[in-house]
């Protein structure tokens, strides 16, 4: 009988090796190499799989080399408990679940295969990848050492199992988590990430990367939680989370990342952050991001103070889907550029952050019942936004008053023949232009004189000239002298 003793005081019942007093499975590596050398490796290889094949899936103890999981459908949730393991792949498989506790494996590689459940707790990892991975129940990473995590084109597939939260009218989140929870050691996490390594790692196993898509990632919730990043100095200028074409819920909580946070080509939905400090930069470029009325109530006002970023926020190529979600935003993308020094680039998401709050105002009038005001929203943009874009350029108002002084007003009075000198009418185009210019600087030399309707454009554009002034030098103080 091997010597090996289980956590519940039995034996395993394992017929041990010649020469050892452990089965194939239980001999420790040095142990084995010094009895059967590079063979060892076939040994324990054979040895598992014989296991697999007869329906047995509660591993604990075990040390094994490369080992592939492959074309293997059974119902049954795959165990690994208090084991040391070199690889592990599962690939084309259709299984109930996989379980790692308090094990140590240097690398875990999940290829095209549907599963229900996958745990990984307590235990010592070094690489974590999942490749076109469809799941019905739920992933959870937690209260373990890993340090990069890889998944690419996972999906969640609805089960029909309903949780009981449902039954009682609520939205439960049981199913179709990712929850990284309490992870140390960290330098990586990638959603749909690029890998060259990995590709290299299949096809010595014989697994064909050209046969694997790159489809979207989608779940319920990614919830990323208490994770310690490795604080090593030659990661910290490193993108650390990385999400690319996700689709689902996002959950960042409790978390100080030294580096950097990149989302792109994503559908984020509900996005909140508690207590998240990112020590560079977070990037959101072409996301998508959705949220309701309840959460903007809930969530969204506490968004300002739970994520402080000490670098910048960029958003390239973003759209949202109400105004209340997009002022937040641009608002954080604002101040982190305004305390970077960065004038101009603030200035940017200032503007958009103002047309975000004029947006929030005409959807208000439109649902309420003073549609009246509807006009309110109309006016702020052709003063605010048409003249200078909320005082962010000072180049517009320059070319809205030379376009509308020297050609708009002057064909306006040319056509009307509305402006006189000693009681004749002006012949020539440019006697016209020089009327424009004084009227709209209300210089008013007394050479010449508007009559009839010229007096009513004469008065507008003096209006026009006195705002457009006053326009250019607010911005152009607000631009240079702050």
């Amino acid at each position: 009988m091997c010597e090996y003793v289980y956590e519940n005081g039995q034996k395993c019942r394992t017929k041990p090796l010649k020469g050892s007093n452990f089965c194939s499975l239980h001999i420790p590596y040095e142990e084995g190499e010094l009895l059967y050398g590079e063979k060892i490796k076939e040994i324990k290889k054979k040895a598992f799989l014989k296991k697999i094949r007869r329906g047995i899936t509660y591993f604990e103890g075990v040390y094994l080399y490369d080992v592939r999981i492959s074309d293997l459908k059974i119902e049954q949730t795959i165990v690994f408990k208090n084991s040391k393991i070199k690889t592990l792949i599962v690939d084309s498989s259709e299984i109930g679940g996989l379980t790692i506790y308090g094990s140590s494996i240097e690398r875990i590689i999940i290829v095209k295969t549907a599963l229900k459940t996958l745990m990984i707790t307590r235990s010592n990892i070094f690489g974590f990848n999942a490749l076109e991975v469809n799941f019905s129940g739920s992933i959870y990473l937690k209260n373990s050492e890993i340090r990069y995590i890889m998944m690419n084109s996972f999906h969640y597939t609805k089960g029909e199992e309903k949780p009981s939260e449902e039954e009682y009218g609520e939205r439960s989140k049981a199913y179709g988590r990712i929850e990284l929870t309490n992870l140390s050691g960290v330098r990586r996490i990638g959603i749909n990430s690029r890998y060259p390594l990995l590709r290299q790692i299949l096809e010595e196993h014989g697994i064909k990367v050209s046969d694997i898509s790159r489809k979207h990632a989608k779940a319920e919730i990614l919830a990323i939680s208490g994770v310690q990043f490795d604080e090593n100095p030659r990661f910290k200028r490193q993108v650390r989370i990385l999400l690319r074409a996700f689709n689902g819920q996002l959950l960042m909580e409790n978390l100080e990342i030294p580096g950097h946070v990149q989302v792109t080509q994503s559908r984020i939905k509900l996005p909140e952050f508690v207590h998240v400090k990112i020590l560079n930069n977070i990037i959101f470029r072409k996301v998508r991001f959705y949220s309701d009325t309840t959460w903007n109530l809930t969530v969204l006002p506490n968004l300002v103070a739970e994520l402080d970023v000490e670098g910048f926020m960029l958003l390239e190529d973003c759209q949202f889907n109400n105004p209340y979600i997009e002022e937040i935003f641009y608002r954080l993308a604002r101040t982190s550029w305004e305390r970077g020094g960065d004038k101009d680039k603030a200035d940017e998401y200032y503007y958009k952050e103002m047309v975000a709050k004029r947006k929030q105002r005409m959807t208000a009038y439109k649902r309420g019942k003073r549609k009246i005001f509807l006009i309110e929203p109309y006016v702020e943009w052709l003063l605010a936004d048409l003249t200078c874009k909320y005082g962010t350029t000072w180049k517009r108002p320059i070319v809205i008053w030379v376009i509308t002084v020297n050609i708009i007003f002057p064909i306006l009075f040319y056509i009307t023949k509305s402006v006189e000198g000693s009681g004749v009418p002006l012949k020539s185009f440019l006697d016209y232009v020089y009327f424009s210019i004084v009227t709209a600087t209300t210089l008013g030399y007394g050479d010449l004189h508007p009559v009839g309707i010229g007096r009513v454009l004469a008065s507008g554009e003096a209006i026009f000239g006195m705002f457009m002034w006053a326009v250019l030098l607010t911005v152009f103080a607000r631009k240079y002298m702050r």
